[in-house]
Protein backbone atom coordinates (compact mmCIF):
# COMPACT_ATOMS: atom_id res chain seq x y z
CA UNK A 1 0.00 0.00 0.00
CA UNK A 2 1.21 3.50 -0.83
CA UNK A 3 2.40 5.36 2.29
CA UNK A 4 0.05 8.29 1.72
CA UNK A 5 -2.91 5.97 1.20
CA UNK A 6 -2.11 4.31 4.53
CA UNK A 7 -1.90 7.69 6.28
CA UNK A 8 -5.07 9.10 4.71
CA UNK A 9 -7.17 5.99 5.38
CA UNK A 10 -5.89 5.07 8.84
CA UNK A 11 -8.62 5.45 11.44
CA UNK A 12 -9.42 4.18 14.91
CA UNK A 13 -10.64 0.58 14.69
CA UNK A 14 -12.40 -0.59 17.85
CA UNK A 15 -14.33 -3.62 16.59
CA UNK A 16 -12.23 -6.65 15.74
CA UNK A 17 -12.73 -9.99 14.09
CA UNK A 18 -11.71 -12.97 16.29
CA UNK A 19 -9.33 -14.07 13.51
CA UNK A 20 -5.82 -14.40 14.99
CA UNK A 21 -2.96 -12.23 13.75
CA UNK A 22 -0.08 -14.35 12.39
CA UNK A 23 3.28 -13.94 14.10
CA UNK A 24 4.82 -12.98 10.75
CA UNK A 25 2.60 -9.88 10.60
CA UNK A 26 3.29 -9.08 14.25
CA UNK A 27 6.99 -9.19 13.48
CA UNK A 28 6.55 -6.84 10.52
CA UNK A 29 4.63 -4.19 12.45
CA UNK A 30 7.11 -4.36 15.34
CA UNK A 31 10.02 -4.12 12.91
CA UNK A 32 8.42 -0.96 11.53
CA UNK A 33 8.07 0.37 15.07
CA UNK A 34 11.73 -0.06 15.97
CA UNK A 35 12.83 1.75 12.79
CA UNK A 36 11.24 5.00 13.97
CA UNK A 37 13.35 8.01 15.01
CA UNK A 38 14.53 7.98 18.60
CA UNK A 39 15.97 10.82 20.71
CA UNK A 40 19.75 10.46 20.75
CA UNK A 41 19.18 7.12 19.01
CA UNK A 42 18.70 5.66 22.50
CA UNK A 43 15.98 3.27 21.29
CA UNK A 44 14.70 3.11 24.87
CA UNK A 45 11.38 1.63 23.80
CA UNK A 46 9.99 -1.78 24.72
CA UNK A 47 6.84 -3.55 23.58
CA UNK A 48 4.80 -6.14 25.45
CA UNK A 49 2.82 -8.27 23.00
CA UNK A 50 -0.14 -9.94 24.68
CA UNK A 51 -1.88 -12.81 22.91
CA UNK A 52 -2.65 -15.19 25.79
CA UNK A 53 -6.43 -15.20 26.33
CA UNK A 54 -6.19 -15.23 30.13
CA UNK A 55 -3.75 -12.31 30.24
CA UNK A 56 -5.84 -10.39 27.70
CA UNK A 57 -8.89 -10.94 29.85
CA UNK A 58 -7.11 -9.49 32.88
CA UNK A 59 -5.88 -6.52 30.85
CA UNK A 60 -9.44 -5.99 29.70
CA UNK A 61 -10.69 -6.04 33.28
CA UNK A 62 -8.12 -3.45 34.39
CA UNK A 63 -8.85 -1.29 31.36
CA UNK A 64 -12.60 -1.36 32.04
CA UNK A 65 -12.00 -0.36 35.67
CA UNK A 66 -9.84 2.57 34.48
CA UNK A 67 -12.55 3.54 31.97
CA UNK A 68 -15.15 3.53 34.74
CA UNK A 69 -12.82 5.45 37.06
CA UNK A 70 -12.66 8.29 34.54
CA UNK A 71 -16.38 8.10 33.80
CA UNK A 72 -16.00 8.42 30.05
CA UNK A 73 -19.23 6.52 29.33
CA UNK A 74 -21.18 9.69 30.08
CA UNK A 75 -20.02 11.19 26.79
CA UNK A 76 -21.94 8.52 24.87
CA UNK A 77 -24.99 10.77 25.29
CA UNK A 78 -23.24 13.97 24.23
CA UNK A 79 -25.51 16.39 22.32
CA UNK A 80 -22.89 16.48 19.57
CA UNK A 81 -23.85 13.41 17.51
CA UNK A 82 -20.33 12.95 16.10
CA UNK A 83 -18.73 13.11 19.55
CA UNK A 84 -21.36 10.77 21.00
CA UNK A 85 -20.72 8.23 18.22
CA UNK A 86 -17.01 8.19 18.97
CA UNK A 87 -17.58 7.65 22.69
CA UNK A 88 -20.14 4.90 22.07
CA UNK A 89 -17.51 3.18 19.97
CA UNK A 90 -14.88 3.69 22.69
CA UNK A 91 -17.34 2.41 25.29
CA UNK A 92 -17.86 -0.71 23.18
CA UNK A 93 -14.10 -1.28 23.14
CA UNK A 94 -13.84 -0.72 26.91
CA UNK A 95 -16.31 -3.57 27.41
CA UNK A 96 -14.41 -5.88 25.05
CA UNK A 97 -10.75 -4.84 25.21
CA UNK A 98 -9.75 -8.34 26.31
CA UNK A 99 -11.31 -9.85 23.17
CA UNK A 100 -8.95 -8.13 20.71
CA UNK A 101 -6.67 -10.69 19.03
CA UNK A 102 -3.53 -8.78 20.11
CA UNK A 103 -2.89 -6.19 22.80
CA UNK A 104 0.33 -4.20 22.59
CA UNK A 105 1.78 -2.14 25.42
CA UNK A 106 4.26 0.42 24.10
CA UNK A 107 6.73 1.31 26.85
CA UNK A 108 9.54 3.79 27.36
CA UNK A 109 12.46 3.50 29.76
CA UNK A 110 13.49 6.29 32.10
CA UNK A 111 13.07 7.39 35.71
CA UNK A 112 9.86 9.19 36.64
CA UNK A 113 11.84 12.37 37.35
CA UNK A 114 13.03 12.57 33.75
CA UNK A 115 9.68 12.04 32.07
CA UNK A 116 8.17 14.96 30.23
CA UNK A 117 6.27 15.79 27.09
CA UNK A 118 9.57 15.41 25.24
CA UNK A 119 9.80 11.78 26.38
CA UNK A 120 6.94 11.02 24.01
CA UNK A 121 9.16 12.04 21.09
CA UNK A 122 11.07 8.81 21.63
CA UNK A 123 8.08 6.45 21.73
CA UNK A 124 5.11 7.88 19.83
CA UNK A 125 6.87 7.93 16.44
CA UNK A 126 7.40 4.19 16.98
CA UNK A 127 3.73 3.79 17.85
CA UNK A 128 2.68 5.61 14.68
CA UNK A 129 5.07 3.50 12.58
CA UNK A 130 3.49 0.40 14.09
CA UNK A 131 -0.05 1.60 13.40
CA UNK A 132 0.71 2.64 9.80
CA UNK A 133 2.39 -0.70 9.14
CA UNK A 134 -0.67 -2.45 10.56
CA UNK A 135 -2.91 -0.41 8.25
CA UNK A 136 -0.76 -1.38 5.29
CA UNK A 137 -1.25 -5.03 6.19
CA UNK A 138 -5.02 -4.69 6.60
CA UNK A 139 -4.92 -4.72 10.39
CA UNK A 140 -6.87 -2.27 12.54
CA UNK A 141 -5.51 -0.48 15.59
CA UNK A 142 -6.40 2.32 17.97
CA UNK A 143 -4.21 4.10 20.51
CA UNK A 144 -5.44 4.59 24.06
CA UNK A 145 -3.90 5.78 27.33
CA UNK A 146 -6.92 5.25 29.59
CA UNK A 147 -5.18 2.28 31.20
CA UNK A 148 -2.68 4.68 32.80
CA UNK A 149 -5.28 5.46 35.46
CA UNK A 150 -4.56 1.91 36.63
CA UNK A 151 -0.98 1.71 35.41
CA UNK A 152 0.40 0.14 38.58
CA UNK A 153 -1.95 -2.83 38.24
CA UNK A 154 -1.21 -3.13 34.54
CA UNK A 155 2.53 -3.14 35.10
CA UNK A 156 2.27 -5.69 37.90
CA UNK A 157 0.18 -7.97 35.70
CA UNK A 158 2.81 -8.29 32.96
CA UNK A 159 5.91 -7.65 35.07
CA UNK A 160 6.94 -4.23 33.73
CA UNK A 161 9.73 -2.72 35.90
CA UNK A 162 9.18 0.47 37.92
CA UNK A 163 11.60 2.47 35.78
CA UNK A 164 9.59 1.74 32.63
CA UNK A 165 6.47 3.72 31.74
CA UNK A 166 3.60 2.44 29.63
CA UNK A 167 2.97 5.06 26.94
CA UNK A 168 0.10 3.44 25.05
CA UNK A 169 -2.15 0.41 24.91
CA UNK A 170 -2.90 -0.62 21.32
CA UNK A 171 -5.44 -3.33 20.51
CA UNK A 172 -4.84 -4.84 17.07
CA UNK A 173 -6.62 -7.24 14.76
CA UNK A 174 -8.52 -7.59 11.53
CA UNK A 175 -11.55 -5.27 11.51
CA UNK A 176 -14.90 -6.84 12.28
CA UNK A 177 -17.10 -7.41 9.22
CA UNK A 178 -18.77 -4.11 8.36
CA UNK A 179 -16.04 -2.04 10.04
CA UNK A 180 -14.14 0.00 7.50
CA UNK A 181 -10.98 2.05 7.29
CA UNK A 182 -11.04 5.71 6.11
CA UNK A 183 -10.68 8.03 4.30
CA UNK A 184 -10.80 10.26 7.34
CA UNK A 185 -12.22 13.77 7.56
CA UNK A 186 -9.99 16.49 8.97
CA UNK A 187 -10.03 20.26 9.33
CA UNK A 188 -8.48 22.04 6.33
CA UNK A 189 -4.73 22.68 6.45
CA UNK A 190 -5.39 26.41 6.19
CA UNK A 191 -7.40 26.33 9.41
CA UNK A 192 -4.70 24.81 11.60
CA UNK A 193 -1.42 25.97 10.01
CA UNK A 194 0.33 29.33 10.15
CA UNK A 195 3.20 30.83 8.18
CA UNK A 196 5.84 32.74 10.17
CA UNK A 197 3.33 34.10 12.74
CA UNK A 198 0.25 32.74 14.54
CA UNK A 199 -1.83 35.56 13.06
CA UNK A 200 -1.09 34.50 9.49
CA UNK A 201 -2.91 31.37 8.34
CA UNK A 202 -0.98 29.58 5.65
CA UNK A 203 -2.32 29.68 2.10
CA UNK A 204 -1.55 27.32 -0.75
CA UNK A 205 -2.42 27.48 -4.41
CA UNK A 206 -5.23 25.14 -5.47
CA UNK A 207 -3.95 21.84 -6.90
CA UNK A 208 -5.02 22.92 -10.38
CA UNK A 209 -2.74 25.97 -10.24
CA UNK A 210 0.40 24.18 -9.00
Amino acid sequence: MDLFEAMFTQRAIRRFSPEPVPDELLRRVLDAAIHAPSGGNNQSWNFVVITDSDVKSQVGRIYKQAWDDVGLSRFANDPDASRARIYRSADYLAERMGDAPVLLLACIEGSSGSRSLATGASIYPAVQNLMLAARGLGLGTVITTVHKHRETEMKELVGIPDEVETAALIPMGYPEKGTRFGPTTRKPIEQVTFRNHWAHNIEFLPHSEI
